[in-house]
């Protein structure tokens, strides 16, 4: 291991040992700003998925070197356990790079989805610089990139393993006798409201480096306002403008018009939670589309927005399939958009599209990669399209 990686290993408040990353210091807050939407994104009430049964860790025998025992999650149990925050202004001696070894991965402020998962060693390595990943066995060493729901306060979000650390230490204990199993990073640390606190955590289903990234709860009836479960905007219901069409806000993201059908709203909370996706030409296929994905191309994009909608199957369609959906012609408020090469689709007058050019996205998400909402005044026309809506809309 190399020096680098030890000194960022070694923090942790109580036992931090200084560490100097001044690494791309001007990019921070851009990237901040835009990467602090996938925690939102990610976020639902608990009145729409409920932790549930909390289950306390049975007790045994605690090995030699330890202060506790690691706990090793079962899929689909809750549990209780300590959470402290790290990083941040409050914490400069974390750094912003993660453990994890896949560059794309490392860089926290870009991945605030972040969990650390910490040591139940009775000493901190770190101090002698021999700090590895089997010594962060709080959680009986999960593989990076597993995800854990965490609740607190009301609120819940997806966080992903990318950092190991020492954390607490003997002694320090919530209530339940359970010590501080994760660190969660600052910027998602904020939203759940975390500073050393006890929190609920479940471990999510492993697809394979955590290519499901949540299991979406059901549609629920939006009331009289047109604002039901906030499965796209955390904890803020869905933003409403006035009249039926939608309209793009200074963050990217999307506001349904007032006016518009509870499908159409329905899509444009949709259009929100891919808002911090990636492109990946063949992602977000092949899964059922009630499970949100890491990365989506255009056709899987544009079929998860129909999806959500409740005029779509439960599986992606490629472009080419997509000139054949539904009826021909624009919609009222949905029309899709296709040909054997690409898809997008407008939503209540509003572009969904993976295509970031500034030639065709003068918005807030120009040059911005994945599926965003687009502004153009045309329909792009660097191509031929087929055009087709959903039959009542």
């Amino acid at each position: 291991m190399n020096t680098l990686m030890i000194g960022l290993l070694s923090r942790r408040r109580g036992w931090t040992v200084l560490v100097g990353l001044l690494i791309l210091a001007a990019l921070a807050p851009v990237l901040l700003v835009g990467s602090l939407l996938g925690v939102i994104a990610q976020q639902t009430e608990a009145g729409c998925a409920n932790p549930g049964t909390v289950e306390q860790p049975a007790g045994a025998t605690v090995n030699e070197g330890l202060f506790a025992l690691p706990l090793r999650l079962q899929p689909g149990r809750w549990y209780e356990v300590g959470a402290t925050e790290y990083g941040g202004p409050s914490d400069p001696t974390a750094g912003d790079y993660g453990s994890i070894p896949n560059p794309g991965q490392s860089f926290l402020p870009a991945h605030p989805d972040s969990f650390a998962e910490l040591s139940l060693l009775t000493h901190n390595p770190a101090n002698s610089g021999t700090f590895s990943f089997s010594d962060a066995n709080a959680l009986g060493g999960l593989p990076y990139l597993s995800g854990l729901r965490v609740a607190h306060d009301g609120h819940q979000a997806l966080l992903l393993k990318r950092d190991i650390g020492y954390g607490q230490g003997p002694g320090q204990l919530i209530p339940n006798g359970q010590p501080y199993r994760l660190d969660v990073w600052w910027q998602a640390a904020q939203v759940l409201a975390i500073t050393k606190t006890p929190v609920q955590i479940q471990l999510t289903p492993n697809t394979g480096a955590a290519a499901t990234l949540q299991s979406l709860p059901e549609p629920s009836t939006p009331n009289e306002t047109g604002t039901g479960c906030p499965t796209g905007n955390g904890d803020v219901p869905l933003a409403l403008a006035a009249g039926s069409e939608a309209k793009i806000l200074p963050d990217g993201l999307a506001a349904a018009g007032e006016e518009a059908p509870i499908p159409v709203k329905r899509m444009v909370t949709a259009g929100n939670q891919l808002h911090q996706a990636s492109y990946l030409y063949g992602g977000g296929h092949g899964t059922p589309l009630a499970q949100l994905q890491s990365a989506y191309d255009c056709s899987s994009a544009v079929s998860y927005v129909l999806h959500a909608g409740g005029v779509f199957g439960n599986y992606a369609q490629d472009s080419t399939e997509l000139e054949h959906y539904g009826l021909p012609g624009p919609g009222r408020f949905i029309s899709i958009y296709a040909n054997p090469a690409h898809a997008f689709m407008y939503v209540a007058g509003l572009r969904f599209d993976t295509v970031e050019a500034p030639a065709y996205d003068s918005g807030p998400n120009s040059g911005k990669p994945g599926p965003k909402w687009r502004v153009s005044p045309t329909v792009p026309d660097w191509a031929a399209w087929t055009v087709r809506h959903p039959p009542g809309l």
